[in-house]
């Protein structure tokens, strides 16, 4: 064991929580590193059940730990990791060492490594690196607190660490507000070795025992039921309410500055000034803004952690809680505020943090200096590949642009900045509004160049936005002249804009291969490597478009990649790789800063790929992941389609329906507009509906100008809707209006090439849907594929088939065996279909419900093609429906089955549940 648990009495009411934190620490040595996910409301207690935890551990065990400065995204990106590895790197034996990328946040590390040489994940590699050999010496526990006010980059950097750290005695313990749960909190809680902790609110009891730690005497009831009832069990609030006297605070706010008022006037101006800092602050800027340092300073720090308003934090302090720091800082007038910023802003002048110095020059009234600070700190979030933060650091810039302030560009290049780095954080609407205000102040026709580089990054975020960016991209061609790689360049992204209609999209994609192969432009050659592999299925041609992708500092175009590589894998059945191809690209999106733009793009791929291959849970948590990390308006649509589809076909209508209502007013793929809705109008029971929907897609141009292994999953759909019209019931004019569809259905599938041994089997369950034969083949094309739902599907229809052609025992095999099926991939509706077909259903006279069919057209005197055609069967099948007819009736004609059907009533209608 590692935790002697020596607790400090003051600590109360979470014993059970600590003893757990012991627990995972023990599992972490032993077995392998851990994570412990901490969850409270501000002021519950979280930093304290750290600090008690720590304090309860046996010395051998390293504790470090940082925090997310509550300025957040004003902080440079990876700020607690910063306070973490200053304390790794002090430990004997690791200094100096192989740190070229940590070089840059700690210079006794030796000579920086050049920035342009791996990339980010090289710089995560050192910290794993680091960090494992620390904790080869003795067991380390790393905390992350307040994760809800992480930086992107603090998050993926912690993401990577919880997936790739493999040395066993490594706990990362991190804390964060329950309503701040994002992608990263998700993907931690469902990690193996994960352990989960909850603060709930003390209860009176509880309350009582801390009131008695900190007044250092044992309260009266009538006060603890007080503070009880007006804390709500919150120990901050006990906090301050537990010196108030009988004096009831008006709210909170007054609650949270009842301490610090009470304090002696030079602890409290101190105080002040701490709130200012916005978050942890070091002491020498704590002295520096203060103008004092020495015993003095020291008398008056030590009296407000004394009181548990400060907390020390290795080289610095911070508030206790960020509630006590807002109410401070809020009680400030407006100008000791400002005069308070101005300081910090001097003070930070040439302390190498720029988004910090921008943040308080910006609240004194420092127009410049916030201006140009913001415009440092924006290009080193861009390096750290933070654009998020990016995005936010040229905002300000914009707003406080002046002229005047020199920056070596001018606002139309710092639009053009701003748009590119909203297309890579996801913020395509924002993107946008500033590609746009960029376009309406350049000339075109003195920079044609500036304005095409505009046109294409609005045509982009116009693309990623709702698929209406061709028209900028248009512009732009018009602009520049023939074989630049610039045109090029532009003559790619059209191309790929233009998917999915082949047709369209080859000519550009051809003319950008050209002119990247005669201008050795590596970007534009790799765009025309794509699109022409993606045509010809010419997997060589990816492999060269990854490997000159792979030596580009354009981390936006090496995710591209893997979306093309997944659905040349998708289209030649191989599901495995598709979804290893996209999970791999998902996981780079978020180290490169791109988890919200291209990783939510890269989890379609994978959701789909994990959807055809039966693994349907998978599929639900990459789907409901995207989602939750907020995916762009385009991707959140092709995201909620495949949960819909997901839902319908496990029988969860409401959800599948919550879908279809986004896809209605849907402008994107044919594939996903009418493939769900119209088999969720099956599974509604209105096979109509679900047919007028499939007459809209036949009509539909881009029917024919899709590659056709999007457009057959529409025919099948619309050939299952064909076979839910039919039933005994159906009059002549409804089969004959079926038959005309069908026939509809094979036309749109003649004039459709077959692309890929997916778009096969997609067609040879399509004309046994049409023709009610070939289920065989069928069945052994998705078994070939491993596609599960499919493969049942097919069993299932064959088996009905042969039912009605009175083969029970092939049937019963074949239902079976996809009754097993669909019980694995839990596919309630059709698992009821199944089984309700597995049921024996004698008749009294011992015929079919499909030979009752038959007979009545027997008796209308229609030949045994005419049945077939009737019927949707082949012409084989209804002759060997007639001979189990006639042998059953005991008949030695067609004209003597009629005779026996009229006389004995056969011919009526039959309700045929199954």
């Amino acid at each position: 064991m590692v935790a002697q648990r020596v607790v400090s009495p003051v600590f109360v009411g979470r014993s059970e929580e600590l003893s757990k934190l012991a627990a995972v620490l023990d599992a972490a040595v032993e077995q392998g590193p851990a994570v412990a996910l901490v969850a409270g409301e501000a002021g519950i207690g979280k930093s304290r059940l750290l600090a008690e935890f720590a304090r309860s551990l046996d010395p051998g065990v390293r504790v470090v730990g940082g925090v997310c400065a509550e300025l957040g995204r004003d902080a440079l990106p990876y700020a607690p990791f910063v306070t973490v590895l200053r304390a790794l790197i002090r430990v004997d034996g690791v200094t100096p060492g192989p740190y070229r990328r940590l070089a840059r946040w700690f210079p006794e590390l030796g000579e920086t490594g050049d920035d342009t040489e791996g990339g980010k994940h090289l710089l995560y590699e050192e910290v794993l690196t680091l960090i494992e050999r620390v904790a080869a010496g003795q067991p380390l526990v790393v905390s992350i607190e307040d994760l809800h006010w992480a930086d992107a980059a603090t998050c993926e950097l912690l993401g990577f660490l919880a997936r790739n750290l493999t040395r066993p005695g490594v706990l990362l313990v991190i804390t964060y507000r329950p309503p701040e749960v994002g992608p990263l909190l998700s993907e931690l809680a469902r990690r193996p070795g994960t352990a989960r902790l909850r603060l709930d609110r003390l209860d009176e009891l509880d309350v009582g025992r801390q009131l008695a730690a900190i007044l250092g005497t044992e309260p009266d009831p009538a006060t603890v039921g007080r503070v009880h009832e007006r804390s709500d069990g919150n120990p901050l609030f006990v906090e301050a309410l537990a010196r108030a006297g009988e004096r009831t605070p008006d709210g909170a706010r007054d609650l949270l500055l009842d301490g610090p008022r009470s304090l002696r006037s030079p602890a409290r101006e101190l105080l002040r000034i701490a709130s200012v800092a916005g978050g942890r602050l070091a002491h020498r800027l704590l002295a520096e803004v203060a103008g004092q340092d020495g015993a003095e300073l020291d008398a008056l720090l030590r009296e407000l952690v004394d009181r548990s308003l400060l907390v020390t934090a290795d080289d610095g302090y911070a508030f206790r809680h960020a509630l006590i720091r807002d109410a401070v800082y809020e009680d400030l007038l407006p100008g000791e505020r400002a005069r308070l910023h101005a300081r910090y802003a001097e003070a930070l002048r040439d302390c190498g943090a720029p988004a910090e110095l921008a943040a308080h020059a910006h609240a004194a009234g420092d127009r410049g200096l916030a201006l140009s600070a913001a415009y440092l700190a924006a290009g080193q979030a861009r390096r750290s590949y933070a654009y998020a933060e990016q995005v936010r650091l040229l905002g300000m810039v914009l707003d406080l642009w002046d002229p005047a302030v020199r920056l070596g560009t001018d606002r139309i290049g710092v639009l053009t900045d701003a748009a590119e780095a909203c297309m890579l954080s996801g913020d395509y609407a924002r993107g946008i509004e500033h590609a746009s205000a960029g376009l309406a102040a350049v000339d075109e026709r003195r920079e044609p160049e500036r304005a095409a580089l505009l046109l294409e990054h609005r045509g982009r975020l116009r693309h990623r936005l709702n698929t209406t960016g061709v028209s900028d991209w248009e512009h732009a061609l018009e602009l520049l002249p023939p074989g630049s790689s610039q045109r090029g360049r532009l003559l790619g992204v059209l191309a790929m804009g233009l998917l999915p209609e082949v047709d369209r999209a080859r000519e550009p994609f051809e003319e950008a291969l050209a002119v990247g192969r005669a201008t050795d432009d590596a970007t534009v050659t790799i765009r025309g490597l794509l699109g022409v592999a993606l045509m010809t299925s010419d997997l060589g041609m990816l492999t060269e478009a990854r490997a000159l992708a792979e030596r580009l500092d354009s981390n936006d175009l090496f995710m591209t990649v893997p979306m093309y590589e997944a659905t040349l894998h998708t289209r030649a059945g191989d599901h495995h790789r598709a979804i290893e191809v996209a999970s791999d690209g998902i996981r780079l999106a978020r180290r490169y800063g791109l988890g919200r733009s291209r990783g939510a793009e890269l989890a379609c791929y994978a959701g789909r790929g994990l959807i055809l291959a039966g693994r349907w849970d998978e599929a639900t948590a990459v789907l409901e992941e995207s989602l939750r990390a907020d995916a762009p308006p385009q991707s959140r649509r092709g995201l909620r389609t495949l949960v819909g589809y997901l839902s319908l076909l496990r029988g969860d209508l409401a959800a599948a329906e919550a879908a279809a209502d986004v896809e209605r007013s849907d402008s994107g793929s044919l594939f996903s507009r009418h493939q769900l809705l119209c088999l969720l109008a099956i599974a509604q029971g209105d096979p109509e509906r679900a047919d007028l929907l499939l007459d809209r897609a036949l009509t539909d141009p881009a029917l024919t100008r899709i590659h056709s292994s999007d457009a057959r999953p529409v025919l099948v759909a619309g050939a299952l809707a064909q076979r839910a019209r039919l039933s005994p019931r159906a009059g002549r004019e409804l089969r004959e209006r079926v038959v005309a569809r069908q026939a509809q259905l094979a036309a749109a599938d003649a004039a459709l090439g077959v692309d890929g041994m997916l778009d096969r089997a997609w067609q040879t369950m399509l004309r046994a849907l049409i023709e009610d034969d070939g289920w065989d083949r069928a069945v052994a094309s998705w078994r070939q594929l491993r596609q599960p739902y499919e493969l049942t599907l097919c069993l299932f229809h064959g088996a009905r088939t042969m039912l009605a052609a009175g083969d029970r025992p092939g049937a019963t095999a074949r239902l079976r065996e996809a009754a097993r099926l669909a019980e694995d991939l839990r596919a309630a509706p059709l698992a009821r279909q199944i089984t309700q077909l597995l049921r024996p259903r004698p008749t009294q006279d011992g015929l079919t419900e499909r030979e009752h069919e038959v007979l009545r057209l027997i008796a209308e005197g229609l030949s045994n093609r005419q049945i077939a055609a009737r019927l949707h069967i082949s012409p084989s099948t209804a002759g060997v429906h007639v001979s189990h007819i006639l042998t059953k009736l005991g008949a030695a004609t067609r004209t003597e089955a009629a005779a026996i059907a009229f006389r004995e009533g056969l011919t009526g209608s039959r309700h045929d549940d199954r």
